[in-house]
């Protein structure tokens, strides 16, 4: 019974599994993933090395015993070795292109860090080179022409409506006077200048002749082509006088209370607007920016801010700004002779000047003008004086010229 049972339960089972409904269709197993190849750098395997097997199982059991016991296999007992597992490769992720030459050995490092930069700083610096016209030096101006003419009238917009309400009017007598003399000092440097500014070729060229020998380059005169002169009195006891770019002349009432006379005021005007001429503004903002530069790269070396600062401002900045004002009075004095003006005028300016404010030597080192004994001694040198007293000359022989014509 038992026997018939067993043969037909099997026969019914293999029934069931031929007559199972089988799918029509059974999706193929996923491939086994495959991971992203990377190149790694493999150090050098240690080999394997043996060491007797009751010093291995001391060293396993006590780490203080492995720490003495391997100075002295390695020294006293270098026919033993130890038993290393099987060496295993030590993985460094990311290490390709890593080391090589120091960059000071690598010409290609070292031209991109600094000849590159050197040469562009050198063409620039060589292509923003100008002279000065009337002293013909050559100096370093990055700053355009135009972008100097917008702040300078940028800032005079900005002093007017700071000082609308000392702003004397148009009509009054000292601001008619004022535009009067300017008037005077800028047709003077209109025929005194080389350039496009000239509007008589037959008269004064004796910067042309003088230097046609020496000068590499024609002075600078782009920057004046169409300026717009203009000059407002501040009611205002502050002794001072200024010009910024693009022919913008601020004159304080206490600067005419000390000096009355036309040629006095012709004289402040004329080194006002020999800083115009010369573009001292812009020079100052292109030498202070590579002195910002300067310093960037000294702080990499020298990590005092404040040190580096007050040296750039003690042997950069101030004699800059003392020099140029020297050069300011040179074209001043030029411009006052070329004007009709006695240039000894201008001496008398700067010795007056010293003392209303206090002259004193120190100032010749911390201050951003010079003492007016200095500047009065210099433009007491002989050839700076002769240069001006020709100018005197030639407009007062003009001017005889033109009144004998007119009577």
């Amino acid at each position: 019974m038992n026997y018939i049972l067993r043969r037909t339960g099997s026969d019914l089972f293999r029934l069931l599994k031929r007559y199972s409904y089988k799918p029509a269709f059974r999706p193929k197993p996923a491939p086994p993933l495959q991971t992203a190849t990377r190149h790694y750098h493999v150090y050098p395997q240690r080999s394997e090395i043996t060491i007797p097997s009751r010093a291995l199982v001391l060293t396993r059991q006590c780490p203080a015993i492995r720490r003495l016991l391997a100075p002295l296999v390695r020294t006293w007992i270098p026919h033993c070795r130890y038993q290393a597992s099987p060496p295993r490769p030590e993985l460094i992720h990311f290490t390709q292109g890593v080391g090589g030459l120091p960059w000071f050995l690598d010409w290609r490092k070292v031209a991109a860090r600094f000849l590159l930069p050197g040469a562009a700083a050198i063409a620039t610096y060589y292509c923003s080179l100008e002279a000065v016209p009337y002293t013909h030096r050559t100096h370093f101006v990055f700053l355009p022409p135009q972008v100097e003419r917008w702040l300078g009238e940028l800032l005079f917009d900005n002093t007017k409506e700071d000082e609308a309400d000392k702003i004397l009017p148009p009509d009054h007598d000292q601001s008619v006077r004022l535009r009067r003399l300017t008037s005077e000092i800028v047709s003077a440097a209109e025929r005194t200048l080389v350039g496009p500014v000239q509007r008589d070729e037959h008269e004064h060229r004796w910067i042309t002749k003088r230097y046609r020998n020496h000068v590499k380059a024609p002075p600078m005169t782009r920057h004046l082509d169409g300026l717009d002169w203009e000059v407002i009195v501040i009611k205002d006891d502050t002794v001072n006088a200024m010009c910024l770019p693009g022919g913008k002349i601020m004159v304080y009432t206490g600067f005419l209370h000390h000096f009355k006379t036309d040629a006095e005021v012709a004289a402040v005007l004329g080194h006002e607007v020999g800083h115009v001429i010369a573009r001292h503004t812009a020079e100052k903002a292109s030498k202070s920016l590579v002195s910002m530069f300067m310093r960037t790269g000294i702080r990499q070396f020298f990590d005092n801010p404040r040190l580096v600062k007050y040296v750039s401002k003690f042997l950069q900045e101030l004699p800059l700004s003392r020099r140029l004002e020297i050069e300011a009075d040179r074209i001043g004095m030029l411009l006052l002779a070329a004007a009709g003006f006695d240039p000894y005028i201008a001496v008398e300016v700067e010795e007056k000047l010293g003392k209303i404010g206090g002259d004193s030597e120190l100032q010749n080192y911390f201050s951003t003008h010079p003492s007016s004994k200095k500047r009065a001694k210099y433009l007491l040198k002989d050839k700076v004086m002769e240069e001006a007293l020709e100018l005197y000359r030639e407009s007062s022989v003009s001017k005889a010229e033109k009144a004998s014509s007119w009577s």
